[in-house]
């Protein structure tokens, strides 16, 4: 019995240790076509092509921008985005720190009424954006946070600007234009507000910090290049105009 014993323990010493994949949970907030309601976009596409060169999986869970940083901050998720790079609240970065890599974002005002788009002028809760994204607007705006509201997904942020119920929203181009032409919704103007940069957060401790270190390095590759062209498209648009609906 103990020479079977010792057989056994140099057979299993001997194979070979399949690498085991570190699961990745991400909270990500809908941001088409980087990110599309229906768990699609080129985002997801991406980290796919990642899973497909390294140890790493990932499991894609959609939801606001304010429950991601929750979800984040009580390490309930692993990464999140998409995030405003050094742009977020100073609290923000005590439980989450962002990656090297990012690319390149247009914010701009969107109406059906180009008077609107001087916001000065406009009344409290008047602004829509999405949950989570009135405090960090308002700060870079320098406009009151009293004259935002809250909405809880584009779709709906977007109709509601149609109707009349807000008079202007801030938020992302190429996800505000996106969804303008999938409702085929003519005569909205937009305004370039800001760029800035945009990437995905990890949890501020040892582990996600390892996290980050891997990301970042399989990011840099040359395979992501066309995600990020994709995205250029938008940014090289004129500051102002009237959003296109057809090709």
């Amino acid at each position: 019995m103990n020479l079977l014993k010792c057989y056994i323990i140099v057979l299993l010493s001997l194979a070979p240790i399949a690498a085991k994949a570190q699961k990745v949970i991400v909270g990500l907030e809908p941001f088409p076509p980087f990110i599309n309601e229906d768990g699609s976009g080129f985002a997801i596409e991406m980290f796919n092509a990642l899973a497909e060169q390294s140890d790493l999986t990932f499991q894609f869970n959609l939801m606001t921008w304010g429950r991601a940083k929750r979800e984040l901050k009580s390490h309930h998720v692993d990464l999140i985005g998409i995030s405003p790079k050094n742009n977020e609240t100073a609290e923000y970065y005590q439980y989450a720190k962002e990656l090297d890599w990012s690319f390149i974002a247009t914010v701009d005002l969107f109406s059906k009424d180009k008077n609107n788009l001087i916001l000065e002028n406009l009344p409290n809760k008047s602004i829509g954006t999405l949950i989570g994204n009135a405090d960090f607007f308002a700060e870079l705006s320098e406009i009151p946070r009293s004259k935002f509201i809250e909405i809880s997904n584009l779709k709906q942020l977007v109709k509601m600007m149609d109707k009349g119920r807000i008079k202007t929203v801030i938020f992302d181009r190429i996800s505000m234009m996106s969804t303008i032409k999938k409702l085929k919704l003519a005569n909205i103007h937009y305004q370039e507000l800001m760029k800035i940069p945009a990437t995905f957060a990890v949890k501020n401790t040892h582990e996600g910090q390892q996290l980050q270190k891997k990301l970042d390095t399989l990011m840099s590759a040359k395979n992501i290049e066309k995600y990020q062209e994709k995205l250029s498209l938008y940014n090289k648009l004129p500051a102002t105009g009237i959003v296109q609906i057809h090709d």
